[in-house]
């Protein structure tokens, strides 16, 4: 009973983070992305590896199992994904490392997950396999939020 209360908890933690770290004028443009990048992108993500891979895999979600997928992770990645991205270094060399330890915390994160009993995978996905798909992932975030993002630019342009 307790595991079904993982997602809410950890969503109203990050909303209460993303509520006080985002600057009001900047909050709708973090969710775009955080929307297209991160629930969209746990939706794909979850329906290759999940439905048409069978690599993983969510288990005892309860009332929150929409066609077998947990409807709460969407709006944990969208939160995360907002705060990755408030979070995120102008330098270069600085993103590397960022995307990096964002690699690693997500792999922790799955752990944590699958530690609850809300999620599971296949013994040789985790964690390299898991390591690579979210350093690919993190990296495409960070590669279209850095190109097309007006609050990119701007905040390059103060670090000049």
């Amino acid at each position: 009973m307790l595991s079904i209360l993982f997602y809410p908890s950890f969503i109203f933690l990050m909303f209460i983070v993303v509520l006080i770290t985002i600057p009001k004028k900047d909050f709708k443009e973090y969710f775009i992305y955080a929307m297209l990048l991160g629930g969209l992108g746990d939706v794909v993500v979850v329906g290759l590896f999940q439905n048409l891979f069978h690599i993983i895999w969510f288990e005892n979600a309860g009332i929150f199992n929409v066609l077998g997928q947990n409807i709460l992770s969407p709006p944990s990645w969208i939160l995360t994904v907002m705060c990755f991205l408030r979070f995120l270094p102008p330098q270069k060399m600085f993103q590397y490392f960022y995307v990096l330890g964002f690699a690693a915390f997500s792999v922790m994160y799955g752990y944590l997950v699958h530690n609850v009993g809300l999620f599971d995978f296949k013994p040789w996905f985790y964690p390299v396999m898991a390591y690579f798909t979210f350093l690919v992932w993190w990296s495409i975030i960070t590669w279209v939020f850095i190109e097309t993002s007006s609050i990119a630019k701007r905040d390059s342009l103060n670090n000049l």
